[in-house]
């Protein structure tokens, strides 16, 4: 018994090598640590099985899931400026980029439809094609943009939005007539708002171009009348924005007449009026107004185009008066 008993008390001692428990192998089943993107400066890990990140992986359309994970994660980051980011057709609609400059970037084609952007720059990208429609703009910053022609901006709202030259935003939008989808109202809308934009600015200039434009889309979907009306302001004077042809008016408008007095009963006092500096000289002083009465029409139709002449000359003169001073006063 005494034996028996050893041996249990010897079996039970935990000190005992022969007794002890085995030692088990280390666990190793944590995932591997991601390997950063190799773009320098870039904070996101890069894709599994290549070196690129999302935002920088040459590929179009990414998905808005995967970018707002990304741009959350520059959040988190406190990442302000990111380059070289390829978003070419990519969804960012309904995205929150607030204080983020997208640098040397090609946006072309992304949607940023019912976005919000908050002091955002895109220095030296690409935004051809892109969608902003519905989107707020707060003081974001374009003056750098490489492009950003025929861009979709119906209902995108202008907060303190700085503009780049005219040259790299182009004077036509996918809404134009002749264009796929077509919408002349939507294309007012647009000119509207980049005429304001520009105005704001101090570039009247091109304040004035986008104006043009905006009247060009207000007669091609506006009623007959609407339509006429429009056109004659285009043609005599350019919506108010190009006195010289005025100008060119005046000379049409003279020299036309002087042509058909030829035709006409005109007395000066060495006889019936068949020479056409005479002639030139009768209409010049009936379309000023002048009536000096040394020439004088004769025949009924003589009569009745000196007071047409008459009239067309004084609205001429007067559109001439308005259009040189709105112009001087910008």
């Amino acid at each position: 018994m005494a034996s028996r008993s050893r041996v249990t008390a010897a079996a039970l001692r935990p000190w005992d090598s022969a007794v002890r428990p085995p030692m088990l192998a280390p666990m190793n089943d944590a995932p591997p640590e991601p390997k950063p993107c190799h773009h320098d400066g870039c904070v996101l890990p890069a894709q599994a099985g290549r070196d690129d990140c999302v935002l920088h992986e040459p590929r179009r359309g990414k998905t808005r899931t995967e970018l707002l994970a990304a741009f959350r994660l520059l959040d988190e980051a406190n990442v302000i400026r990111i380059r070289d980011l390829d978003l070419r057709d990519a969804d960012l609609s309904g995205i929150f980029l607030g204080l983020k400059n997208l640098q040397h970037s090609d946006l072309s084609g992304a949607n940023f439809d019912n976005a919000r952007m908050t002091k955002v720059g895109f220095d030296f990208s690409t935004l051809d094609g892109a969608h902003f429609e519905n989107a707020i703009l707060e003081k974001v910053d374009l003056r750098r943009v490489v492009s950003m022609r025929r861009c979709h901006w119906y209902e995108a709202i202008f907060d303190g939005v700085q503009v780049p030259a005219m040259e790299r935003v182009g004077l036509a939008t996918p809404y134009d007539s002749g264009a796929k989808g077509a919408n002349p109202k939507r294309a007012s809308y647009v000119f509207r708002h980049f005429k304001e934009l520009y105005k704001s600015a101090g570039d009247h200039d091109t304040s004035g171009l986008f104006y043009e434009r905006e009247m060009d889309m207000r007669r091609i979907h506006g009623p007959i009348s609407e339509r006429i009306w429009w056109w004659m302001l285009s043609l005599t004077c350019g919506y108010g924005e190009r006195p010289m042809r005025t100008v060119w008016l005046f000379f049409v408008i003279i020299f036309g007449f002087a042509t058909l007095y030829l035709g006409c009963d005109v007395k000066a006092p060495e006889g019936q009026v068949r020479d056409f500096p005479t002639s030139l000289y009768f209409s010049i002083i009936t379309f000023t107004s002048l009536g000096y009465g040394d020439i004088l029409p004769v025949s009924t139709t003589a009569r009745l185009l000196a007071g047409c002449e008459a009239v067309l000359g004084v609205f001429s003169i007067s559109l001439f008066v308005f259009v040189f001073c709105r112009r001087m006063v910008r």
